[in-house]
């Protein structure tokens, strides 16, 4: 199944969503459109109960993403409520991906610029291919950068590395990306596709409420000192061992075959 809204796709196929920014002809730059229709193609995956994992990956082969489509900024961001209708979008998309209770794969071959990196970053998981680019240029537009952004980098590399890459602007390779902690595995890049679906299948086969239970209980241990809701934890963990699933998982390793989960 496929849906197609102007430049980005949405796809399913089983249990692995995809969604594609299909703009290759400008580095598959996001468009102020591609920002507003970003949440409601997520919704579309996380209301599915079939989906299980989703993976975010750039057309073309030579970008995942150069970041926001720069060639709009003179008509949507040239006035104060233009940026604010700007910066509303694409926090809605960042909200979308952030509150997304099934897991995400940052697919990441060529550029991953700008925006698209902080796209990359919202995802769960990020897979380089070798030929893999990333930088954040706010410095040579003479831009500012905001605190939700310089906070979302600092969660990934740490203040050193984001002082880095947000003072020089440059563009980082994808090894210096994985040991800077914005990636998590780099990979030749004519195997990417295979390595990524095979990864998202493995995270598909297991038992989704585990992996949903998992990925909140992560977001509240990454939260300050005293910040973290414990007894939603303990819901959670306690939900997972009442299921069918655990029945399910238990039966299937005394018997030893893969287990069938249903996400009940």
């Amino acid at each position: 199944m496929q849906l197609a809204t102007g430049k980005l796709i949405a796809e399913k196929d089983g249990p692995v969503g995809r969604l594609t920014f299909n703009n290759p002809a400008r580095r598959n730059a996001i468009s102020f459109a591609m920002w507003q229709a970003l949440p409601t193609l997520i919704e579309e995956f996380a209301s599915d109960d079939a989906i299980r994992v989703i993976i975010l990956k750039g057309a073309g082969g030579q970008a995942f993403s150069a970041g926001n489509d720069i060639s709009e900024f003179k008509q949507r961001r040239s006035t104060k409520q233009g940026i604010a209708e700007y910066d509303a979008a694409t926090h809605r998309a960042y909200d979308a991906l952030i509150s997304i209770d099934k897991p995400t794969i940052a697919m990441i071959e060529g550029f991953c610029i700008g925006g698209g990196l902080e796209v990359a970053l919202l995802c769960d998981i990020q897979i380089a291919a070798n030929n893999a680019r990333f930088a954040m240029t706010p410095a040579k537009l003479g831009l500012g950068y905001k605190f939700d952004d310089v906070r979302l980098l600092v969660s990934n590399v740490g203040p050193k590395y984001a002082k880095e890459i947000l003072f020089t602007g440059r563009q980082f390779s994808a090894e210096e990306a994985r040991k800077m902690g914005i990636v998590n595995r780099v990979v030749p890049a004519q195997g990417l596709a295979d390595f990524v679906e095979e990864y998202a299948q493995t995270i598909a086969d297991n038992a989704p409420l585990s992996i949903r239970a998992i990925k909140k209980i992560i977001a509240e241990a990454a939260k300050g000192p005293g910040q973290a809701d414990l007894d939603l934890c303990e819901r959670l963990v306690d939900a997972c061992h009442a299921s069918e699933d655990c029945k399910e998982g238990q039966h299937a390793f005394a018997e030893k075959r893969k287990p069938n989960f249903t996400g009940r």
